[in-house]
């Protein structure tokens, strides 16, 4: 085969060869930073205050979008924007959970970032809800071994007061009905014996001393057959 065909096959290859459009990179979250009391927040009157959000840059993306969720009513506030900061009026003496998503318009893919939670300040504060239970294992999306059938979930609880009384563990396979497993737990780990092979679903309620209540997100893991 002369060189010319090797070369015209070179570019016939070259020509079809797909090019790999890369995903945006999640953003690094900067403040208000995770469990805060978001002080630094501008009280505009009683019942509000404008709070200021910052990330860092992310790679591969031309646009974000903020989105700050009430935890009392679980609605979202969403606003895009193409900069590394944004605002957002918000009710005052509430905890809100926060997180940005990168987008690109090269492709229609898109990634999270991690998610934060804050109390934002109220007039009167003398009890605050606690934060929803942080997950430490099983991870999420994770799959875990059993050790003799059983496993231990472990969690971690904050609370601006220091006054969490208890916890409850809901679980299941169905996460539309998680079963009540443990209440009036004192620390954050509870053991439980399950199934291999199963993907089950986990959830947290955080109780403190003056009867206030918070839920965890919904965890997810399988355990190994």
């Amino acid at each position: 085969m002369t060189k010319r065909y090797i070369l015209l096959i070179l570019l016939l290859l070259g020509a079809c060869k797909k090019e790999v459009i890369p995903d945006p990179d999640p953003v690094l979250l900067l403040s208000p930073t995770n469990n805060d009391t978001c002080n630094t927040a501008i009280v505009l009157d009683n019942q509000q205050s404008q709070v200021n959000f910052r990330w860092q840059e992310a790679l591969n993306t031309t646009e974000y979008e903020l989105v700050v969720r009430d935890l009392m009513t679980n609605v979202d506030l969403k606003k895009q924007t193409m900069r590394l900061f944004s605002s957002a009026v918000l009710e005052r003496g509430k905890q809100y959970s926060w997180w940005v998503i990168s987008k690109s318009d090269q492709t229609e893919n898109v990634s999270k970032s991690n998610v934060w939670t804050f109390y934002l300040e109220g007039i009167q504060t003398s009890s605050h809800f606690p934060f929803p239970a942080r997950f430490i294992s099983p991870e999420n999306n994770t799959q875990v071994g059993l050790n003799n059938g059983r496993i231990t979930l472990r969690w971690e609880g904050i609370d601006i007061d220091n006054d969490i009384e208890s916890y409850a563990v809901f679980l299941g396979t169905d996460s539309d009905s998680l079963e009540l497993m443990a209440e009036n737990l004192s620390s954050g780990s509870f053991q439980v014996s399950l199934n291999g092979g199963e993907t089950y679903y986990w959830r947290v309620i955080t109780k403190d001393g003056e009867g206030n209540t918070s839920e965890s997100p919904i965890g997810q893991f399988r355990t190994t057959p």
